[in-house]
């Protein structure tokens, strides 16, 4: 009676963990921010067939030239395709395959204890990977400093250093004169509508918005906000001619910006924002997993680029 009751308990924790996973591999599979896991120096071939085909952000150019920070985004996106695309499926497989022996092992003892053993040390293994996030998130939430609390596990980098043409004191190292060349605002800016967006959506849902990370411009190299994302001082975050950079004929600055949830899921966020799309304005609106971008209405269509 025992063995049965065990049984049937492990059957019921099967059909638990079986409708915990499957919404939680849905949304690993539509939308992910760690692949491709080397985000950048693809050919300019494999950089559009992966925006093509939906498994890369749309904002990030792809095919640019690495840079320091590249590194540490590599060793981002490895920890995170461990921690969110391979442990939850493994870990499931481990649990069915556990309570199959369970269910079928009938007389055989032996069967019957491998997967008792199987279902303790995965079930121990989640819990020690998921109770120490838990523990340090709680940890950082209730004592860290505030620019800390809700995007401590989030990547920033920045590359100081600039390399191109005419080396130290080059045009790469005189904003005024790409911004000239390129015809583009000097010093960086946001245009007009942009700003005015911005504050529309802060006076509906500025709460739920990490007023900290709240970007329009290229962070990782200043000089691509001058050339609209050409590579000729290094590599840029964006695509050439993004509305980040003021699209392909914008001259006021830039014309979208990107919104980052404090307090709710960027999910969450995302929804909120499109809730009030038509009442600020929106040109362009797109959920890019870690993040909510937003373009003016002058920049939609102006450029392939986000």
């Amino acid at each position: 009676m025992k063995s049965k009751f065990l049984k049937f308990k492990i059957i019921i924790f099967l059909v638990i963990i079986s409708a915990f996973y499957l919404p939680l591999f849905t949304s690993t599979v539509l939308a992910v921010d760690y692949l491709p896991l080397v985000p950048c120096g693809l050919s300019q071939e494999a950089a559009g067939r992966l925006k093509t085909e939906g498994k890369g952000d749309p904002a990030i150019n792809y095919s640019r030239p690495c840079a320091r920070c590249d590194a540490f985004k590599l060793t981002e996106n490895v920890i995170d395709f461990a921690l969110l695309g391979i442990v939850p499926p493994v870990a499931a497989v481990l649990f069915v395959a556990a309570g199959l022996m369970i269910v079928l092992a009938g007389a055989n003892q032996k069967l019957y204890a491998t997967g008792i053993s199987i279902f303790k040390d995965t079930f121990i293994g989640l819990l020690i990977i998921l109770g120490s996030w838990v523990i340090v998130n709680t940890f950082i939430q209730s004592f860290g400093p505030d620019q800390a609390k809700g995007s401590w596990f989030k990547f920033t980098c920045k590359d100081n250093v600039i390399t191109g043409p005419g080396g130290p004191g080059g045009v790469c190292f005189t904003p005024d004169v790409l911004a000239q060349q390129y015809n583009t605002a000097y010093p960086r800016q946001n245009a007009p509508e942009l700003n005015a967006l911005i504050s529309c959506v802060n006076s509906r849902i500025g709460q739920f918005i990490d007023q900290g990370q709240v970007y329009s411009y290229e962070r990782n190299n200043d000089s691509c906000n001058y050339t609209r994302g050409q590579t000729v001082c290094g590599g840029c975050e964006h695509e050439i001619s993004s509305c980040h950079y003021g699209g392909a004929s914008g001259t006021t600055g830039a014309r979208a910006v990107d919104f980052n949830a404090v307090g709710i899921s960027e999910q969450e966020l995302f929804n909120r924002l499109s809730a009030i799309r038509n009442e600020c304005g929106f040109g362009f609106i797109l959920f890019e997993d870690s993040h909510t971008h937003v373009s003016t209405p002058s920049c939609t269509g102006d450029t392939g680029g986000d």
